[in-house]
This record gives structure tokens, C-alpha cells and sequence, in this order.
């Protein structure tokens, strides 16, 4: 039996707990919900981001181990700050490691900081920079015959994503859409022993509408109908599902830099790092609290020349704006928990697993346990 590891990235354990309580418009997560082993409320690592939470995933280590602390890398002399998409930057061993040192099939659909890694089926998460091509640069960094198979097969998604992409719109739930179609196909044809498959509509159309926006109802039913299509597809396999963080409604953007220049060393959504105090800081309405030292730890920037902070929530830390929805904030925020549930023979509803620790690295500890992989996990966040 295999393992399928599904991430819905921003959505916390309160709104898929809700999403579960109305079986009428949600049913496949209602069932889900009903028949998995299930944790609420467990807590991610800090920084809170996509790309140091996958890679916790990815690896079972906290982002100050892996390497990974931030979704972007520092800035080039250009001054852009390119992505930290390379599967290089990693620098614990990962999960797809150490399947192939077992010999096991792998399959990855859009998994964040895959690109250039050894997986078998294979279609990264790419970020491209002005004058890359996306496509050139997936098919470099990926699997170059099975994602112009997967173009063949179901092209017509990603065009119809991409055309509302270059509207100005978000290419959601779209996107998701294909990539669903991508990794149902990958299970029934290839049926590979791990398979991972990340979603992002509900994070992209948090971004731009909030939790009140419309966009969310679209959301939230594309998540259900991708969730039914994908188990019903992965029927002989252990299913994981997971958020790596929530997100908090925004009212107000803060760019830091336009009022404290180069003293902002980073500016992540729910959090900052500055390398000077400036005066007067907890007077400001959007300040929340500086970070703990342990806080500082996990997430990598203690070793840095900076002191953090947290934002209040309401407001984010961005150079862009725009935000109607945000994440990077402390995992200790309210409503800010998340969650994850396992569908398999060895995972039920009500059953107790005194081996796991209500933490994101159990998601690692269950794929390392169904396929029985080497992986060290610090023995406060999983069973190794």
C-alpha cells in the first residue's frame, strides 16, 4: 500500500473542522472527516510560511536544521529576491530520499522546494523570474516526459488557469483543478508508492478576498470536489491530509521598509525581522509582540543579526500590499492551529496512536512509519 499526502495550504483546523459539519455542501470532506484518524489543533513551525512548513514536512526538522526559513531567498545586487524553490537548498534529508534509497516509486504534483529533485512523476512548483518561460523551466526542473504526457492529457485546465491568470485574475480554483487531474491520473496509471500533491486555492483566493470574500465559497468547493477525486482515485492507499498553516483576515498593510529603510531585514506576512530597535516600536498599533527566543530558534533567524517581532493581527508586514488575507504569524495566535487526518487500514476514526505527538512533523512520522523509511525526527516531534 502506498501513501498519498494531499496538502491544503492556509486552510486551518477551524474552518475544515466547519467544512466537515455540513455534510450538504461539503460531503467528501464530511466523510473524510468521519472516517480518518484525526488532530486538530496541532501546531506548525515558525515561521509559518509554505515553503519552511513543507519543507518541515518534507524532512521532519524544524526550519533552523532544513535550511529553508523563509519562502524567498536573500536579495540578489539586482535586488530580487528569487524563490526558495530548489530541492538543493534543503539541507536535511528528505522523504523522497529516502524512498528511492528503499526503491520505491515517488511522485510529486507542485510540492514546494522540489525543483531539480529525484522524483520519479514530477511537476514542481515553479517560480519563474521576468523573461523565463514557466513552462521551459517546470519541464527543466521536473520530469520532462511525464509532464508533456500530463499536457497532453489535461492541457486544457492549465490553459484555462493560465488565461485567467493573464486577465489579472487568480487562476483558481483552476490550477488546482488540473493539478487534481495530473495526480489522479499518476495513481491510476503509476500507482507510486508516495505521492505528494499540494492545492493552493484557498490560499490564493484568501490572499485576495479574505474569509468573507465570495471567492472563498469557490474555494471551499473546489477543495471538497478535489478531495473526492482524489480519494476515490488512491482507494488502495494511505491518505494524508494536512494544512502546513491558517491565515488571518488583514484590515491593514505595513510596509516596514518605508518606515525604518535598512534596518527591515525581512518582512514575512505575520512576523518581521529588523536589525535595529527602532524607537517607540511597541507604541505602534499594528505591533504584537516580539518574538520568544524559542521562537527564534526553531525558525533559523537567531543565528542572523536581528530581533523579530510579530504582527497584530489585523495587520501584515509586506512590501507589496494588497492583502486581504495573510499568514507568518506566530503558531500560538488564536485560530491560527491546523490539523491533519490519515485514511488506511492502521488509521481510524477514534483510535489512539500514542506514538504521535500533535505536531506537523507526525505527518513525516506516518509517511516514514506506512513505508518504512529512515527519517530523524527529534524525538519531541515524532517518532523516528
Amino acid at each position: 500500500m502506498g501513501v498519498l499526502v494531499i496538502s491544503f495550504d492556509s486552510v486551518g483546523d477551524t474552518v475544515f473542522q466547519a467544512m466537515a459539519g455540513d455534510s450538504e455542501r461539503y460531503p467528501n470532506v464530511a466523510v473524510f472527516r468521519q472516517e480518518a484518524y484525526y488532530q486538530g489543533g496541532i501546531k506548525t513551525v515558525f515561521v509559518s510560511n509554505t515553503y519552511p512548513v513543507h519543507t518541515t514536512v518534507s524532512t521532519g526538522r524544524q526550519p533552523k536544521d532544513h535550511g529553508i526559513i523563509s519562502n524567498l531567498l536573500p536579495p540578489q545586487k539586482n535586488g530580487c529576491r528569487p524563490w526558495a524553490q530548489m530541492a538543493k537548498y534543503i539541507k536535511s534529508p528528505t522523504i523522497w530520499d529516502a524512498a528511492k534509497k528503499k526503491k520505491l516509486s515517488t511522485a510529486a504534483m507542485l510540492w514546494p522546494v522540489t525543483c531539480g529533485a529525484d522524483i520519479d512523476y514530477h511537476m514542481p512548483e515553479v517560480h519563474v523570474e521576468k523573461g523565463q518561460n514557466l513552462l521551459l523551466r517546470s519541464l527543466r526542473y521536473g520530469s520532462v516526459l511525464f509532464q508533456l504526457s500530463a499536457l497532453f492529457s489535461y492541457g486544457a485546465g492549465l490553459v484555462k488557469a493560465l488565461k485567467s491568470i493573464r486577465r489579472g485574475s487568480a487562476g483558481q480554483p483552476d490550477l488546482d483543478n488540473f493539478t487534481t487531474a495530473v495526480t489522479c491520473g499518476v495513481l491510476r496509471r503509476k500507482k507510486p508508492d508516495l505521492a505528494l500533491v499540494h492545492l493552493i486555492a484557498y490560499d490564493t483566493l484568501f490572499h485576495y478576498a479574505g474569509s468573507g470574500g465570495r471567492e472563498m465559497d469557490i474555494a471551499k468547493k473546489a477543495m471538497d470536489t478535489n478531495l473526492g477525486k482524489l480519494l476515490e482515485s488512491a482507494k488502495d492507499y494511505t491518505v494524508i491530509v494536512f494544512s502546513d498553516h491558517s491565515q488571518i483576515d488583514v484590515d491593514e498593510n505595513v510596509d516596514l521598509s518605508v518606515l525604518y529603510g535598512d534596518t527591515v531585514f525581512e518582512q514575512c506576512g505575520g512576523c518581521a525581522f529588523l536589525s535595529g530597535e527602532p524607537e517607540g516600536l511597541e507604541r505602534e498599533p499594528w505591533f504584537g509582540r516580539y518574538l520568544s527566543k524559542e521562537e527564534m530558534k526553531e525558525s533559523g533567524y537567531m543565528y542572523k543579526p536581528v530581533f523579530g517581532i510579530a504582527a497584530k493581527p489585523g495587520y501584515v508586514f509586506s512590501e507589496n500590499g494588497g492583502y486581504k488575507g495573510a499568514h507568518g504569524y506566530p503558531a500560538d495566535y488564536e485560530g491560527y492551529r491546523v490539523f491533519y487526518g490519515v485514511r488506511g487500514n492502521k488509521f481510524t476514526a477514534g483510535h489512539e496512536h500514542q506514538w504521535l505527538k500533535g505536531h506537523i512533523t507526525d505527518v513525516t512520522a506516518i509517511i516514514a512509519r506506512e513505508l518504512g523509511l529512515d527519517m530523524d525526527i527529534p524525538e519531541e516531534y515524532g517518532e523516528g
